[in-house]
Formats: structure tokens, sequence, C-alpha cells
């Protein structure tokens, strides 16, 4: 059995409300394996985002560890730098917001780009790569619109692209269909599983869309800053597919 992409081992964040404190993430245990997809369920307030964001290492757990790509990345004696981990969220980190937060005054291509550049990838290569990703979620003819031009199911594929384009291990979405109609939160959905199947990567779906719960191989469940399995996903690879 492959590694996890992703493994939390008894992870805790706490925040203080007046004089209480409230354990936003309580002893959390969680592993992702490549190619693996997985729905975060749960009442507002319930912990999902914290979760997502201290397994993207944006938010420091207090205790416990996160382990990504088999490297011990946040935690008391995880050994990393603050600049470190940046280099490590950006090389094996994709992030998936609610909304596509493109850069208006830039093109599809060219907000694709830019994280390439950031990463070191400029010229004919970053050029290249961006068209690549483009043409692979169908966007080869919008590659030159400007967002304001692209439908809301085009702007979010284009964050989808920006997202993969360093060939992230991890890749993690914050509701990212809540503005979607149903055909184009389906693609949306559609598109992270082939990225999980196709590209082994291990995608975690913050979501309180239960219109394409059946994409998702398992489903976890937030409660009170806790964590549980909701269910496994049926084969569905043939549906994820399709879009």
């Amino acid at each position: 059995m492959a590694a996890p992409v992703l493994e939390m081992r008894g992870v805790g964040r706490d925040f203080r409300s007046g004089d209480e404190v409230v354990r936003a993430l309580d002893d959390i245990d969680l592993a992702l394996a490549p190619g693996e997809m997985a729905a975060l369920l749960g009442p507002s307030g319930s912990g999902k985002s914290t979760l997502l964001l201290t397994a993207g290492l944006l938010e420091p757990p207090d205790r416990g560890r996160v382990r990504i790509a088999g490297r011990d990345a946040a935690g008391s004696d995880c050994g990393m730098t603050a600049a470190e981990r940046r280099r490590f969220r950006r090389d094996h980190i994709g992030f998936v917001f609610q909304k596509a937060n493109l850069i208006p005054f830039l093109t599809a291509e060219e907000n694709v780009r830019i994280a390439l550049e950031v990463a070191g990838m400029t010229g004919r290569p970053a050029r290249m790569r961006a068209a690549e990703l483009l043409d692979w979620l169908d966007l080869r003819r919008r590659a030159a619109a400007l967002p304001v031009h692209l439908s809301g199911g085009e702007q979010q594929r284009v964050a989808i692209a920006r997202a993969i384009a360093n060939q992230p291990v991890l890749l993690l979405a914050d509701e990212p269909t809540a503005a979607l109609d149903a055909d184009r939160a389906a693609r949306v959905m559609g598109l992270f599983r082939r990225i999980a199947e196709d590209r082994g990567a291990a995608v975690l779906v913050v979501t309180h869309d239960h219109r394409a719960l059946d994409m998702f191989h398992r489903r976890l469940e937030m409660q009170d800053g806790r964590l549980g399995e909701a269910g496994r996903g049926d084969d569905v690879g043939s549906v994820a597919k399709a879009f």
C-alpha cells in the first residue's frame, strides 16, 4: 500500500473566545492516499475550514503533527523554518477556494503561468505548461480571455489549472462549487476526481453541496472539532471521466 500523501496525527487547534477556549480541532487523525478524493462535511463552525488550513500549512497546530509526502511539515518537532514551509507548501500543495480569485487584468493563460513563474519556471516552458493545463481542462479557446469574459465555471476551471500548475501531491478545496449551478458544480467535482485518479494527487474538498457526493471515494464529517468517517463512495470513475 502506498504511503499517505497527507497524514494528520493527534492534531489539535484551539481558539480563545473571551474566557473560554474553543477546540476547533480535537485530536484529529486523518490519512489520505495518492489518488484518493474525500469530501469534508459538517455544519458551519464545526472546524472544517480550520482542518483545511492546518492540513495546508496555513495555520499551525497546537498539538500533534502534519506529515505531507513523507515529510513532517507542521508540529513542534517538524524542523522546518517558516521559509522552508512556504517553499514546501508552494511545491506540494494546491488550493482552490469558493471564489476563483483570478487576477482581473491577466488572461486565463497568464493567471496559470504566474503560478509557474513564482516557482521558477519561466519563458517557453511556462507558456507550454499553462497551455497544456488549459487544454486538459477544455479551456484552450479561452486562453486569451480576461476573467470578466469567462463564465463562473470557466473561472473556477482556470483556478483549478493554477492550483495544479506545480503538480501538487495534495489539492485542498474550500466550498469550490457553492456559487455554481448544478451542471457546473458536477463538472468541477468531476475534474477533482480526474486530478486524483489521473495525476495521483490526494484531494480534500470542504463542501455543503450534496449534489455530487457520489463523486467522492470517502465522505468525512466534522462535528464540534471532531472528525469521523461518514461513508465511502462507489466506483464512479466512469462518471467522473465523462467530465
